[in-house]
Protein backbone atom coordinates (compact mmCIF):
# COMPACT_ATOMS: atom_id res chain seq x y z
CA UNK A 1 0.00 0.00 0.00
CA UNK A 2 1.36 3.39 -0.93
CA UNK A 3 0.83 6.36 1.34
CA UNK A 4 1.38 10.04 1.05
CA UNK A 5 1.68 12.53 3.85
CA UNK A 6 1.19 16.15 2.85
CA UNK A 7 2.37 18.61 5.46
CA UNK A 8 2.18 22.39 5.57
CA UNK A 9 3.34 24.86 8.18
CA UNK A 10 -0.05 26.28 9.08
CA UNK A 11 -0.80 27.88 12.42
CA UNK A 12 -3.84 28.97 14.42
CA UNK A 13 -4.67 32.64 14.65
CA UNK A 14 -7.62 34.95 15.21
CA UNK A 15 -9.95 35.59 12.30
CA UNK A 16 -11.34 38.95 11.30
CA UNK A 17 -14.05 40.53 9.25
CA UNK A 18 -13.80 41.14 5.53
CA UNK A 19 -12.58 44.72 6.22
CA UNK A 20 -9.83 43.70 8.65
CA UNK A 21 -6.23 44.27 7.67
CA UNK A 22 -2.89 43.37 9.16
CA UNK A 23 -0.24 46.02 8.90
CA UNK A 24 3.29 46.53 10.11
CA UNK A 25 6.85 47.36 9.15
CA UNK A 26 9.88 45.29 8.17
CA UNK A 27 13.48 46.30 8.84
CA UNK A 28 16.95 44.88 8.51
CA UNK A 29 18.24 43.45 11.81
CA UNK A 30 21.78 44.53 10.87
CA UNK A 31 21.26 48.29 10.62
CA UNK A 32 17.49 48.84 11.19
CA UNK A 33 16.96 50.23 7.69
CA UNK A 34 13.54 49.74 6.10
CA UNK A 35 13.29 46.84 3.66
CA UNK A 36 11.29 47.35 0.46
CA UNK A 37 9.76 44.62 -1.72
CA UNK A 38 9.58 42.06 1.09
CA UNK A 39 7.00 39.36 0.31
CA UNK A 40 4.13 39.23 2.82
CA UNK A 41 1.61 36.42 2.39
CA UNK A 42 -0.67 34.01 4.19
CA UNK A 43 0.77 30.52 3.82
CA UNK A 44 -0.96 28.31 1.26
CA UNK A 45 -3.18 31.08 -0.12
CA UNK A 46 -3.41 33.67 -2.88
CA UNK A 47 -3.42 36.50 -0.30
CA UNK A 48 -0.22 38.50 -0.41
CA UNK A 49 1.47 41.86 -0.83
CA UNK A 50 4.93 43.48 -0.60
CA UNK A 51 6.41 46.23 1.57
CA UNK A 52 6.76 49.76 0.21
CA UNK A 53 9.91 51.91 0.23
CA UNK A 54 9.38 52.61 3.92
CA UNK A 55 9.16 48.92 4.77
CA UNK A 56 5.43 49.22 5.47
CA UNK A 57 2.80 46.66 4.47
CA UNK A 58 -0.95 46.28 4.79
CA UNK A 59 -2.67 43.04 3.89
CA UNK A 60 -6.41 42.30 3.93
CA UNK A 61 -7.64 39.35 6.00
CA UNK A 62 -10.11 37.07 4.28
CA UNK A 63 -12.72 35.55 6.62
CA UNK A 64 -11.65 32.05 7.61
CA UNK A 65 -7.93 32.68 7.16
CA UNK A 66 -5.99 30.72 9.76
CA UNK A 67 -2.57 30.22 8.26
CA UNK A 68 0.67 31.86 9.30
CA UNK A 69 1.72 35.21 7.93
CA UNK A 70 4.99 34.62 6.10
CA UNK A 71 7.50 37.48 5.80
CA UNK A 72 10.15 36.51 3.29
CA UNK A 73 12.92 38.08 1.20
CA UNK A 74 15.83 36.60 -0.67
CA UNK A 75 19.01 36.85 1.35
CA UNK A 76 17.15 36.93 4.67
CA UNK A 77 15.74 34.31 7.01
CA UNK A 78 11.93 34.17 6.77
CA UNK A 79 9.69 35.02 9.73
CA UNK A 80 6.38 33.30 10.49
CA UNK A 81 3.72 35.04 12.59
CA UNK A 82 1.06 32.66 13.86
CA UNK A 83 -0.67 34.68 16.54
CA UNK A 84 -1.97 38.02 15.39
CA UNK A 85 -3.28 39.03 18.81
CA UNK A 86 -6.17 41.45 19.31
CA UNK A 87 -4.48 44.30 17.47
CA UNK A 88 -4.28 44.52 13.69
CA UNK A 89 -1.07 46.57 13.94
CA UNK A 90 1.77 44.07 14.30
CA UNK A 91 5.09 44.82 16.03
CA UNK A 92 8.04 45.68 13.77
CA UNK A 93 9.79 42.69 12.21
CA UNK A 94 13.58 42.63 11.90
CA UNK A 95 14.91 40.20 9.29
CA UNK A 96 18.33 38.67 9.80
CA UNK A 97 20.58 38.03 6.83
CA UNK A 98 20.84 34.37 5.89
CA UNK A 99 24.15 32.63 5.58
CA UNK A 100 24.90 29.94 3.02
CA UNK A 101 24.01 26.71 4.77
CA UNK A 102 25.76 23.47 4.08
CA UNK A 103 23.54 20.54 3.27
CA UNK A 104 23.32 17.47 5.44
CA UNK A 105 26.58 15.51 5.60
CA UNK A 106 26.23 12.09 3.98
CA UNK A 107 28.93 9.55 4.69
CA UNK A 108 27.99 7.05 2.00
CA UNK A 109 28.37 7.30 -1.76
CA UNK A 110 25.32 8.36 -3.73
CA UNK A 111 24.81 5.82 -6.57
CA UNK A 112 22.16 7.85 -8.44
CA UNK A 113 22.90 10.54 -11.01
CA UNK A 114 21.39 13.99 -10.49
CA UNK A 115 19.26 13.51 -13.60
CA UNK A 116 17.74 10.32 -12.13
CA UNK A 117 17.20 11.92 -8.71
CA UNK A 118 15.58 15.00 -10.23
CA UNK A 119 13.27 12.82 -12.29
CA UNK A 120 12.22 10.92 -9.15
CA UNK A 121 11.82 14.12 -7.15
CA UNK A 122 9.59 15.82 -9.73
CA UNK A 123 7.43 12.72 -10.11
CA UNK A 124 6.85 12.40 -6.35
CA UNK A 125 6.70 16.12 -5.54
CA UNK A 126 4.59 17.30 -8.47
CA UNK A 127 2.64 14.06 -8.86
CA UNK A 128 1.77 11.52 -11.52
CA UNK A 129 -1.66 12.82 -12.50
CA UNK A 130 -2.72 14.41 -15.78
CA UNK A 131 -2.16 17.81 -14.21
CA UNK A 132 1.54 17.12 -13.61
CA UNK A 133 2.16 16.97 -17.36
CA UNK A 134 1.48 20.71 -17.47
CA UNK A 135 3.52 21.70 -14.44
CA UNK A 136 7.21 22.52 -14.33
CA UNK A 137 9.83 23.76 -11.88
CA UNK A 138 11.42 26.94 -13.18
CA UNK A 139 14.57 26.91 -11.01
CA UNK A 140 15.68 23.29 -10.59
CA UNK A 141 19.20 24.46 -9.74
CA UNK A 142 18.13 25.50 -6.21
CA UNK A 143 17.11 21.91 -5.38
CA UNK A 144 19.69 19.65 -3.71
CA UNK A 145 19.22 15.87 -3.78
CA UNK A 146 20.79 12.81 -2.19
CA UNK A 147 19.88 9.14 -2.40
CA UNK A 148 20.90 6.83 0.47
CA UNK A 149 21.21 3.21 -0.69
CA UNK A 150 21.39 1.88 2.88
CA UNK A 151 18.17 3.66 3.89
CA UNK A 152 16.57 3.36 0.43
CA UNK A 153 15.59 7.02 0.78
CA UNK A 154 15.74 10.05 -1.51
CA UNK A 155 16.19 13.34 0.37
CA UNK A 156 15.70 16.84 -1.08
CA UNK A 157 16.17 20.36 0.19
CA UNK A 158 16.28 23.80 -1.45
CA UNK A 159 18.52 26.82 -1.02
CA UNK A 160 15.82 29.22 -2.26
CA UNK A 161 12.04 29.08 -2.79
CA UNK A 162 11.06 26.68 -5.58
CA UNK A 163 9.25 28.46 -8.41
CA UNK A 164 6.51 26.27 -9.90
CA UNK A 165 4.52 27.07 -13.03
CA UNK A 166 1.20 25.23 -13.09
CA UNK A 167 -0.39 25.60 -16.51
CA UNK A 168 -3.12 23.11 -15.62
CA UNK A 169 -4.64 25.01 -12.69
CA UNK A 170 -3.30 28.41 -13.71
CA UNK A 171 -1.01 29.32 -10.82
CA UNK A 172 2.56 30.38 -10.19
CA UNK A 173 3.55 28.87 -6.85
CA UNK A 174 6.42 30.00 -4.67
CA UNK A 175 7.21 27.02 -2.44
CA UNK A 176 9.70 27.16 0.43
CA UNK A 177 10.63 23.51 0.89
CA UNK A 178 11.17 22.64 4.53
CA UNK A 179 11.62 18.90 4.17
CA UNK A 180 11.23 16.16 1.60
CA UNK A 181 11.95 12.45 1.50
CA UNK A 182 10.73 9.48 -0.48
CA UNK A 183 11.13 5.97 0.92
CA UNK A 184 11.51 3.01 -1.44
CA UNK A 185 11.16 -0.75 -1.14
CA UNK A 186 12.18 -3.59 -3.43
CA UNK A 187 9.48 -5.12 -5.61
CA UNK A 188 8.63 -8.74 -4.77
CA UNK A 189 8.53 -9.64 -8.47
CA UNK A 190 11.50 -7.62 -9.78
CA UNK A 191 14.58 -5.77 -8.64
CA UNK A 192 12.91 -2.39 -9.05
CA UNK A 193 12.65 0.23 -6.32
CA UNK A 194 9.03 1.18 -5.62
CA UNK A 195 8.00 4.27 -3.67
CA UNK A 196 5.82 3.42 -0.68
CA UNK A 197 5.80 6.73 1.23
CA UNK A 198 6.46 10.39 0.44
CA UNK A 199 6.71 13.18 3.02
CA UNK A 200 7.15 16.87 2.36
CA UNK A 201 6.46 20.13 4.12
CA UNK A 202 6.87 23.80 3.39
CA UNK A 203 5.12 27.13 2.93
CA UNK A 204 3.54 28.29 -0.32
CA UNK A 205 2.15 31.38 -1.98
CA UNK A 206 -0.10 31.27 -5.05
CA UNK A 207 -0.33 33.88 -7.80
CA UNK A 208 -2.61 33.82 -10.81
CA UNK A 209 -0.84 32.78 -14.00
CA UNK A 210 -3.10 35.10 -16.02
CA UNK A 211 -4.79 38.34 -14.95
CA UNK A 212 -8.09 37.04 -16.32
CA UNK A 213 -8.66 33.41 -15.34
CA UNK A 214 -9.58 31.32 -18.42
CA UNK A 215 -12.57 29.00 -18.30
CA UNK A 216 -10.35 25.90 -18.58
CA UNK A 217 -8.48 26.87 -15.39
CA UNK A 218 -11.76 27.25 -13.52
CA UNK A 219 -12.92 23.85 -14.78
CA UNK A 220 -9.65 22.16 -13.78
CA UNK A 221 -9.73 23.80 -10.35
CA UNK A 222 -13.25 22.56 -9.68
CA UNK A 223 -12.21 19.06 -10.73
CA UNK A 224 -9.11 19.20 -8.52
CA UNK A 225 -11.18 20.25 -5.50
CA UNK A 226 -13.77 17.50 -5.86
CA UNK A 227 -12.75 14.53 -3.72
CA UNK A 228 -9.51 16.16 -2.54
CA UNK A 229 -8.17 16.06 1.01
CA UNK A 230 -9.21 19.71 1.35
CA UNK A 231 -12.76 18.84 0.23
CA UNK A 232 -12.91 15.89 2.63
CA UNK A 233 -11.65 17.83 5.65
CA UNK A 234 -14.07 20.69 5.08
CA UNK A 235 -16.91 18.20 4.70
CA UNK A 236 -15.91 16.36 7.88
CA UNK A 237 -15.62 19.55 9.92
CA UNK A 238 -19.01 20.79 8.68
CA UNK A 239 -20.56 17.30 9.08
CA UNK A 240 -21.55 17.16 5.43
CA UNK A 241 -19.73 14.03 4.31
CA UNK A 242 -22.75 12.31 2.79
CA UNK A 243 -24.14 15.50 1.25
CA UNK A 244 -20.80 16.11 -0.48
CA UNK A 245 -20.45 12.59 -1.88
CA UNK A 246 -18.18 10.89 0.69
CA UNK A 247 -18.94 7.40 2.00
CA UNK A 248 -17.07 5.78 4.89
CA UNK A 249 -16.08 2.10 5.08
CA UNK A 250 -14.50 0.04 7.85
CA UNK A 251 -13.12 -3.40 7.04
CA UNK A 252 -14.94 -3.41 3.67
CA UNK A 253 -18.35 -2.56 5.18
CA UNK A 254 -20.03 0.80 4.77
CA UNK A 255 -20.71 2.58 8.05
CA UNK A 256 -22.64 5.69 9.11
CA UNK A 257 -20.39 8.67 8.23
CA UNK A 258 -19.56 9.71 11.78
CA UNK A 259 -19.64 6.36 13.60
CA UNK A 260 -15.86 6.33 14.00
CA UNK A 261 -15.32 10.09 14.32
CA UNK A 262 -15.69 11.95 17.60
CA UNK A 263 -16.24 15.61 16.69
CA UNK A 264 -16.08 18.51 19.14
CA UNK A 265 -16.06 22.20 18.36
CA UNK A 266 -13.09 23.86 20.08
CA UNK A 267 -13.36 27.62 19.61
CA UNK A 268 -13.22 28.06 15.81
CA UNK A 269 -11.72 24.65 15.04
CA UNK A 270 -13.22 21.18 14.91
CA UNK A 271 -11.44 18.68 17.17
CA UNK A 272 -11.49 15.20 15.62
CA UNK A 273 -10.71 11.84 17.15
CA UNK A 274 -10.87 8.80 14.89
CA UNK A 275 -11.74 5.79 17.06
CA UNK A 276 -10.23 3.16 14.74
CA UNK A 277 -6.80 3.25 13.13
CA UNK A 278 -7.84 3.15 9.48
CA UNK A 279 -10.95 3.98 7.49
CA UNK A 280 -11.64 3.73 3.78
CA UNK A 281 -13.23 6.63 1.90
CA UNK A 282 -15.23 6.42 -1.32
CA UNK A 283 -15.99 9.64 -3.16
CA UNK A 284 -18.62 9.85 -5.88
CA UNK A 285 -18.75 6.02 -5.91
CA UNK A 286 -15.45 5.97 -7.84
CA UNK A 287 -12.45 7.48 -6.04
CA UNK A 288 -11.05 5.29 -3.27
CA UNK A 289 -8.88 6.69 -0.49
CA UNK A 290 -7.96 5.91 3.09
CA UNK A 291 -7.24 7.82 6.28
CA UNK A 292 -5.01 6.42 9.01
CA UNK A 293 -4.59 8.41 12.22
CA UNK A 294 -1.96 8.37 14.92
CA UNK A 295 -3.88 10.60 17.31
CA UNK A 296 -6.47 13.40 17.51
CA UNK A 297 -6.29 16.30 15.08
CA UNK A 298 -8.09 19.56 14.37
CA UNK A 299 -9.58 21.14 11.26
CA UNK A 300 -9.79 24.90 10.83
CA UNK A 301 -12.20 26.91 8.68
CA UNK A 302 -9.88 26.51 5.70
CA UNK A 303 -10.22 22.74 5.85
CA UNK A 304 -6.59 22.54 6.91
CA UNK A 305 -5.83 19.74 9.37
CA UNK A 306 -3.15 19.82 12.05
CA UNK A 307 -0.91 18.47 13.40
CA UNK A 308 -0.17 16.97 9.98
CA UNK A 309 1.89 14.15 11.50
CA UNK A 310 -1.30 12.73 13.04
CA UNK A 311 -2.70 11.68 9.65
CA UNK A 312 -1.62 9.50 6.75
CA UNK A 313 -3.67 9.83 3.58
CA UNK A 314 -3.62 7.02 1.03
CA UNK A 315 -5.25 6.11 -2.26
CA UNK A 316 -6.70 8.68 -4.66
CA UNK A 317 -6.41 11.62 -2.27
CA UNK A 318 -2.86 10.58 -1.44
CA UNK A 319 -1.52 10.65 -5.00
CA UNK A 320 -2.64 14.24 -5.55
CA UNK A 321 0.53 16.25 -5.12
CA UNK A 322 1.58 19.84 -5.84
CA UNK A 323 0.24 19.72 -9.41
CA UNK A 324 -3.31 19.20 -8.10
CA UNK A 325 -3.03 21.35 -5.01
CA UNK A 326 -5.24 24.42 -4.63
CA UNK A 327 -4.83 27.49 -2.41
CA UNK A 328 -6.39 26.93 1.00
CA UNK A 329 -8.70 29.90 0.46
CA UNK A 330 -10.15 28.34 -2.71
CA UNK A 331 -13.96 28.45 -2.69
CA UNK A 332 -14.12 30.17 0.71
Amino acid sequence: MRYLVLVFWLFVSLSGSAQDKLSGNVYSARDSTALADVSIYFDGTTLGTITNQNGHYSIAIQPGVKSALVISMLGYNPVYISNYGNSRELPPVFLTESTEQLGEVFLETDPWSREHKMREFKREFLGRTQASQNVKILNEDVIKLHYSASKNRLVAWATKPIQIENKYLGYIIEYELGDFYADYEKSLTSNLNLVYMVYYEGTSFYRELKSKVPRRFKKHRDEAFEGSTLHFMRSLANQKLRENGFRIFYKSFEKPPYQYFKLQQVEENMHVEQTVDKLSILFDNEQQSSITTKGPFQIDKFGNHFPPSAIIIGGDMGIRRIANMLPLNYKL
